[in-house]
């Protein structure tokens, strides 16, 4: 389920769709987010401890969905 690659889009021919990128932080929040980064960073240690590595990139990925026309 949980991928190791960068991150995952998935579409319908529909219009529905998913997409996730793991570590965007950088690129989505620049100098805004950048206390929040540093917080986040001094935590990875201890959550890639409790839960491992593969699952603790969850905690910072960035999520985006649709469903076509009624949800986008």
């Amino acid at each position: 389920m949980f991928s190791e690659g960068p991150g995952y889009q998935a579409t319908t021919r529909f219009g529905h769709g998913l997409g996730s990128a793991f570590d965007p932080a950088a690129g989505l929040l620049g100098e805004v987010g950048k206390e929040m980064m540093e917080w986040q960073a001094q935590r990875r240690d201890l959550i890639e401890q409790r839960i491992g590595k593969l699952k603790a990139r969850l905690y910072r990925y960035h999520m985006n969905g649709t469903i076509f026309p009624n949800n986008s």
